[in-house]
């Protein structure tokens, strides 16, 4: 279990010293998770998705240090073929709370919030820290 903190602990401050020298830390905020955020439009201020609704969104994912898109719903509403947020990952549960319908969140997460050690063969790599631009178009 120390592992996972230390993990969690390490991308963090690994974020933080990215962000700080690209000068695009200002607005951050560190989720007692390790979540990194910054809340680009809070949304509606009233509704609040749930873990276990299906939420819409338009997202772009990228790696943190290579900036390169490696997935996007190419600004086009996606519900993931039905997926229920608790069935996302963490780093996407825990963010997406954050906002309301209409908000608009980027994320840089650590790598255990992500796919872990594991990663996504093919697509992303193990202990990648991603940074997710999502808009939570909706949900049901």
């Amino acid at each position: 279990m120390n592992d996972f903190f230390e993990s969690v602990q390490q991308d963090t401050q690994s974020i933080r010293e990215y962000l700080r020298s690209r000068n695009r830390d200002s607005g951050i905020v560190i989720h007692p998770s390790g979540l990194v955020y910054k809340i680009v439009a809070p949304g509606n201020g009233i509704d609040t998705i749930h873990l276990d609704q299906t939420p819409t969104v338009i997202f772009k994912r990228s790696l943190l240090r290579e900036e390169r898109l490696i997935e996007s719903s190419q600004n086009l509403p996606t519900k993931f073929d039905g997926r229920k947020l608790k069935d996302h990952i963490a780093g996407w549960q825990i963010g997406l709370r954050l906002i309301t319908k209409g908000g608009h969140i980027i994320m840089y997460i650590p790598s255990s919030l992500a796919f872990g050690s594991t990663g996504i063969p093919g697509t992303i790599p193990p202990d990648a820290i991603l940074v997710c631009d999502v808009k939570l178009v909706d949900f049901k």
